[in-house]
């Protein structure tokens, strides 16, 4: 057979044992009867509906609003209308997830941020991870009054062993390799009893890494940053396996506002709302929010 006929076949069936779990290893997850979303994941609306102050909270790569803990209740509580959205393709299958492209994806938050302007006077986007990317996007062609960026995308992180950036790695071997296991074991919070809170898939499809390579990219480009001007607070965990903290720094370098501050957490991971950082993640945020509301006051 020979070495490339053995690896074929290994690649044969690596793909069709992953394409078998991937296909119902989400079905033994709880699902709300009403939606067949997976329950954690539904959209939510909280707050006074006719508030002057809304945020939107867009969540990351393969997970749902649960990336954020409690701060959307508590962001509520201080009179905010908060919106914590569904990304499309998330929450159902990760087959639907392997449909999105860069614009599907920023399209539905786009429709979210001009459904909140139609009806508040403030509007601020807080994210985690892929959505740190499409909320910058966003916020560079679209009024916004705050950008909350937790632990963003714009790219991976580099560790010495991977020899080739991560990025290159993906484009590489996505056209042999069409589904990746993420699963609890692989999921980045330093506080390891987090996992069971956070709804995400287990398997996920090569085609979602691409886009999100591509947003990445989009999200970190001069074109992009020079229109941000809003004011901007990022939390980024220092030892951030996942997200780049070098490419994070870069991009708030060069975005465009004079209202920028980073905040690094020194014992949170990717996660980080859910880390052992998270009062401060919290309290952050909540001046950060009380500020916007005061500006926009006077």
């Amino acid at each position: 057979m020979g070495i490339a006929g053995g690896l074929a076949a290994v690649l044969l069936v690596y793909n069709g044992v992953a394409f078998n779990l991937a296909l119902h290893g989400e079905d033994h997850k709880p699902r709300d009867p009403a939606t067949g979303l997976l329950v954690g994941s539904e959209p939510r609306d909280l707050g006074p509906e006719d508030g002057p102050c809304a945020a939107l909270f867009i969540h990351g790569f393969g997970g749902a609003g649960t990336d954020f803990a409690g701060l959307p209740e508590r962001l509520a509580e201080s009179g905010w209308r908060v919106r914590v959205m569904l990304l499309p393709g998330h929450g159902t299958h990760p087959r639907d997830m392997g449909r999105q492209t860069p614009e599907t994806l920023l399209d539905a938050v786009r429709d979210e941020v001009r459904g909140l302007r139609e009806r508040h006077d403030t509007v601020v986007l807080i994210s985690h991870s892929m959505g740190g990317a499409l909320s910058t996007l966003a916020a560079s062609e679209m009024p916004v009054d705050g950008l909350v960026l937790g632990a963003p995308y714009f790219g991976v992180t580099y560790r010495w062993y991977y020899v080739l950036p991560p990025e290159l790695w993906g484009q590489m071997t996505a056209p042999f390799v069409r589904w990746v296991y993420k699963g609890r074991l692989f999921m980045q919070v330093n506080r390891k009893e987090a996992r069971e809170h956070i709804v995400c898939y287990t398997w996920l499809p090569s085609s979602a890494i691409r886009t999100l390579t591509r947003l990445g990219k989009r999200a970190r480009a001069d074109e992009t940053l020079e229109k941000v001007t809003c004011p901007v607070l990022v939390l980024h965990g220092r030892n951030d396996v996942a997200s780049s903290p070098k490419a994070m720094e870069k991009a708030l370098e060069r975005m465009a506002s004079r209202d920028k501050r980073l905040v690094w957490l020194e014992r949170s991971n990717h996660h980080m709302y859910w880390d052992y950082d998270q009062e401060q993640v919290f309290d952050e945020i909540l001046a950060f929010a009380a500020k916007i509301r005061g500006a926009e006051a006077h």
